[in-house]
């Protein structure tokens, strides 16, 4: 049975085989006494480190063993490489060849012919987008963009100071790769950038490579100062400025949340029958108690977002502290729920708007030679009304329960019939008897004062429970043909006859229009009678072409 070892290689605890384990310090030793001279020697043993640990960790998931064995140490060794590998190349060619020679030679190869080939990683692994702070003249977000898409920097700046100059938007770009792209730090993510193997021949290249961009001439290095120079003022202005543009953006979404917060007091208010002078129709949809779970819904799903905003933006301008997981993870179930709600109400509404009913009512009117048309506003009450005595003013000061969903339409009848009205209440419910008793609760009369034909602006609701289901009122009135009709200027826009009662109008200042009442329905009275004439005639020459 093999002895285990317990190690730690970059935080992570593993346990290797005693024979694996010195075949891997055996590695390390040579790896440490090849990179110990350089002077970022500590740099690049942490990055190989990090790799084996890597390696190890996936071999380990991958495997689904518990220890690591001389087979997991040879592979890793084989993917990374040894010393003996690239220290190779600084031997001379005749040496190379020399040891050539030896290598073909049976008996040599004979000795080694027990030991595996090492397996060799392709040179390019997936490359990541970073910023390269190695060659950049403000950020490194082309370079950046060089490496990962194999272009040469130079191109990739060419193409920004065009997308400036002609487009306009190779700035804002630049600024928002710039803000997210990562920059390549360590020697790891240089090699990530570059899309290099993580192996000791890249790191030593990786390493060789950073002592020549060492080596600058004077020009090159006062151009790089230059150049930071620029960079940190460019970056300093950005960041006031977003920083600016952040405080404003926190001070709108704080107004939001005040907004949404006095909104929701005011509705409730309104639903538990405080006079306000809020009016929210969608609550008018709800029965109240389900009005009291939407309206709570409909404040949650707005308002966890914007507060969500808020405390990020506080976070990003006044590093404020990372919010508890639990409970960030309360406020998302929350906020998920109220949608869930929000969605049933509207499912469960519209199917309150399945079904139409319609209740006409037919009443006589009392015979005149001329009838006046007006509008009376019921908000406006006035003290000698008789609406104090019959109980009305108690449910006109109730204002959220009057509608002005109201048309008049004003037809003819032979010149020996009776005149009459006729009102035709519609509304909306989930069965037909629902909207049946929709349309039975409108109250809405006209009323005659002799020639006068006195309409309500707006109808009411009969019973206390006012909920809104397309609610409306269509009147018609039949008069005798010769019936003279007056309409005040305040009935024009409920008048729905296919006349355009503006061409009647005697003046810009008129206070009402004249009109005959004829077979084919309503003529202006002032019209020119020439005019008349001449349509006449060409709707004849029109039924005669037919």
């Amino acid at each position: 049975m093999n002895k285990t070892i317990i190690i730690n290689i970059n935080s992570i605890v593993f346990h290797i085989e005693e024979d694996a384990y010195e075949i891997l310090r055996s590695y390390m030793i040579d790896i440490k006494r090849h990179f110990g001279r350089s002077e970022d020697s500590k740099e690049i043993l942490e990055d190989i480190e990090n790799r084996i640990a890597e390696m190890f960790s996936e071999r380990i998931h991958s495997g689904k063993k518990e220890v690591i064995g001389i087979d997991d140490v040879n592979q890793v060794i084989a993917q990374m490489g040894r010393v003996s590998d690239f220290e190779a190349g600084i031997i001379s060619d005749e040496e190379e060849f020399s040891t050539t020679e030896t290598a073909a030679d049976p008996s040599a190869s004979s000795v080694d012919a027990d030991e595996p080939a090492p397996k060799v990683e392709p040179s390019y692994f997936a490359k990541k987008l970073m910023k390269d702070p190695d060659d950049k003249i403000l950020g490194g977000v082309c370079s950046g963009l060089g490496h990962y898409f194999g272009i040469e920097p130079k191109w990739v700046r060419v193409m920004f100071l065009t997308f400036f100059l002609f487009a306009g938007s190779g700035a804002m770009l630049y600024v928002v790769l710039w803000i997210f792209m990562p920059k390549a730090v360590s020697r790891a993510d240089k090699m990530a950038m570059r899309g290099e193997a993580p192996n000791l021949q890249n790191f030593k290249k990786s390493y060789e490579m950073d002592e020549q961009s060492g080596q600058l001439s004077g020009a090159r290095e006062y151009i790089g100062r230059g150049a930071r120079s620029v960079e940190s003022f460019i970056g300093s202005f950005f960041r006031i400025i977003g920083r600016f543009f952040g405080i404003i953006l926190l001070i709108s979404v704080g107004l939001t949340l005040l907004g949404l917060f006095i909104f929701f007091i005011f509705c409730g208010l309104y639903l538990i029958g405080f006079k306000t002078d809020m009016h929210f129709p969608p609550l008018e949809l709800l029965d109240p108690s389900d009005a009291y779970v939407a309206l709570l819904a409909g404040f949650l799903a707005n308002f966890i977002p914007f507060m969500a905003l808020f405390y990020l933006l506080l976070r990003i301008l006044f590093k404020a502290p990372k919010m508890n997981n639990y409970a960030s993870l309360t406020l998302l179930t929350v906020w998920g729920l109220s949608i869930i709600a929000i969605i049933y109400f509207c499912v469960a509404t519209a199917q309150n708007f399945r079904e139409t009913s319609t209740i006409k009512v037919e009443k006589p009117l009392r015979s005149a030679p001329n009838y006046i048309f007006s509008e009376k506003d019921v908000r406006v009450i006035d003290a000698s009304s008789e609406d104090f005595d019959n109980g009305r003013l108690k449910a006109i000061e109730d204002g959220f329960s009057l509608r002005d969903d109201l048309s008049i339409r004003i037809e003819s009848l032979d010149s020996l019939e009776k005149p009459f009205i006729q009102y035709n209440y519609t509304a909306k419910g989930r069965t037909f008897k629902q909207a049946s008793d929709n349309a039975s609760d409108i109250a809405y009369q006209m009323k005659q004062d002799g020639s006068n034909l006195v309409f309500d602006s707006h109808f009411l609701f009969s019973s206390k429970k006012k909920l809104y289901r397309d609610q409306r009122i269509d009147v018609s009135v039949f008069l005798p043909i010769g019936t003279k009709v007056t309409i005040m200027n305040n009935m024009d826009h409920r008048v729905r006859n296919s006349v355009w009662i503006h061409d009647c109008y005697p003046n810009i200042n008129h206070k009402s229009t004249e009109w005959i009442m004829t077979k084919n329905g309503l003529k202006c009275a002032t019209a020119d009678p020439d005019k008349d004439e001449d349509e006449k005639n060409a709707e004849e020459d029109v039924t005669s072409e037919s």
